[in-house]
């Protein structure tokens, strides 16, 4: 329930006592929500390698086995309705650009060769797109392996699963400087939001991506219709989550740069694509930075993150409407 009366959306909780996980990676394959590795305490620097899975019984089930490797800060994606990969992140010595994948037929992690990436580099906090044309566009700050350079970096990572070889190459068009932001596409169109104080939403078109709009992200323009377009955009924030909608993107929590919170924020915005215009959902109880979401049976899965009290949290949340 939100402060202050019900929203037109707000999350409710469906499993109080999951795992205690922060800047995990999450990623919808098939009916199933597998989330993995993160931190367990606020600014922890050891990564776990834990490794779960979410169906629609609303059950976490751990399958974390010794080959999970122990990541933070990281990003997932589905390739072939079979594969989780997982891209780059936090080892606890280094940041990576290591590629890894789940085969979620056959159980069992593998360790492709990766070649391309600038050497002594590493990625954190950068997202991971899966376009249609099956390459991952790769955003955020090219680090070195311990720091970070304060330089917007983009690549394309090309590869297979079942040849067990990815290759990076550099994205030509530019982007701003960004970590901790989310990059979506929507209507054709690739929104990269947050992750710094100042532009809080850069877009670029003719993009497609390999996600499909189904079951509850239908609903986003129907709320959007229902609520005035804000005159000037929210501050800049990082580590929040946006969910693809069908024409429109949800945009929840995070940590703001205008010093106005000392934790993370519940706030939910919706950012239609055609026009381009903001939507103030309002502020919900469920304030979290570092979580994830994903899908599970059409419905909106929220899971864990930081959040009140500077906590690690386990619970796990579906968004439901009131429309």
């Amino acid at each position: 329930m939100a402060s202050g009366g019900k929203l037109l959306m707000d999350w409710e909780l469906v499993y109080p006592v999951g795992p205690n996980l922060a800047f995990h990676a999450g990623c919808t394959i098939g009916n199933n929500f597998y989330i993995h590795g993160g931190i367990e305490k606020k600014d922890g620097k050891i990564p776990t390698n834990r490794f779960y899975c979410l169906d629609s019984s609303m059950t976490w089930n751990e399958i974390t086995s010794p080959t999970s490797p122990a990541l933070s800060h990281h990003a997932a994606v589905e390739l072939g309705n079979r594969y989780l990969v997982l891209v780059g992140g936090w080892t606890g010595k280094t940041r990576t650009s290591n590629v890894y994948v789940y085969d979620t037929e056959k159980k069992f992690w593998s360790f492709p060769t990766v070649t391309g990436f600038p050497e002594g580099g590493g990625l954190s906090s950068h997202t991971a797109t899966h376009m249609d044309n099956g390459v991952i566009l790769v955003i955020g700050r090219e680090g070195g392996l311990r720091t970070q350079r304060k330089h917007g970096s983009g690549f394309l990572l090309h590869g297979s699963a079942d040849n067990k070889q990815f290759t990076y190459s550099e994205y030509t068009q530019a982007t701003a400087s960004r970590s901790g932001h989310t990059a979506n596409v929507a209507a054709s169109t690739l929104f990269i939001i947050g992750g710094r104080d100042n532009d809080l939403l850069e877009y670029k078109s003719s993009f497609k991506s390999v996600l499909t709009d189904s079951g509850s992200t239908e609903k986003f323009i129907e709320v959007a219709q229902k609520l005035k377009p804000v005159e000037k955009y929210p501050s800049g924030r990082k580590n929040h989550v946006t969910v693809t909608g069908k024409g429109a993107l949800l945009i929840h929590g995070g940590e703001t740069f205008d010093g106005k919170s000392k934790e993370p924020v519940g706030d939910m915005f919706i950012l239609t694509a055609k026009p381009i215009k903001m939507y103030k959902v309002g502020t919900t109880d469920i304030n979290r930075a570092g979580h994830v979401c994903g899908t599970v049976d059409g419905k909106i899965i929220l899971h864990g993150g930081i959040g009140k009290g500077n906590l690690v949290y386990g619970d796990t949340h579906i968004l439901t409407f009131h429309i």
